[in-house]
């Protein structure tokens, strides 16, 4: 939901590198709490092609022109939310290849796109994992693959004290108002409106792009 903006903001290098950043951090916070309740085998099948699939998604990231990038970035999260609903008529799919490929293609996105989740998620649904326990074992998940992207990508990005000052703020402002309304909002309409914003902001970026393409 928050790297077409972040991108847009700061850039394609820096936007992504923010949203892996912060995603470990918040992860990390989360994780915390749950640790005992992770199923970290399940975990470790996604997370070794995830983690393999950081270093050509680092290359790919490095070579290709800001516009494009943005274009592509776009594109693979309004990619990524429709696959979100296709995924749910899906039969149960058990076994390790397919747990192979959506770890691959979340690793490639999580350093390219700053778009981890959607992948995961339909492998959880597919595999009819459940969801208290996905939740739960996700965590660690985004922690680890969020951790490999920044080393992939070689570092944090160069940011003004004031501007970290603010993010961290956020997130935890954003993680304490999620606990609090997540019981009060019903979840369709929770995934609704965060479905719409990042639908808004991957088209935003993509206008960016083929403007400053256009400009050229």
């Amino acid at each position: 939901m928050a790297s077409p903006f972040l991108v847009i903001v700061l850039g394609p290098h820096a936007g992504i590198t923010l949203v892996n950043l912060l995603g470990a951090c918040s992860s990390l916070l989360i994780f915390l709490q749950v640790f005992r309740q992770v199923e970290y085998k399940k975990v470790a099948l996604l997370l070794v092609p995830a983690m393999l699939m950081t270093i050509p998604g680092a290359w790919v990231a490095a070579r290709v022109d800001g516009p494009w990038l943005s274009i592509g970035i776009a594109v693979m999260v309004i990619l990524a939310l429709v696959s979100s609903f296709l995924i749910r008529n899906l039969p149960a799919a058990q076994g390790k290849p397919m747990a192979i490929g959506a770890g691959a293609i979340s690793g490639f996105m999580s350093v390219t796109a700053g778009v981890s989740g959607t992948a995961i998620a339909g492998y959880a649904v597919a595999s009819r994992w459940p969801q208290a326990k996905f939740a739960i074992s996700v965590q660690l998940y985004f922690l680890v693959l969020s951790s490999t992207s920044l080393l992939a990508k070689g570092g944090l990005p160069h940011l003004h004290w004031t501007q970290w000052v603010a993010c961290f703020g956020a997130m935890l402002v954003g993680i304490l108002l999620g606990n609090y309304l997540a019981p009060k909002i019903p979840a369709k309409y929770s995934r609704a409106f965060v479905v719409l914003i990042a639908f808004g902001g991957a088209i935003s970026l993509m206008a960016e792009g083929i403007i400053a393409l256009l400009g050229h």
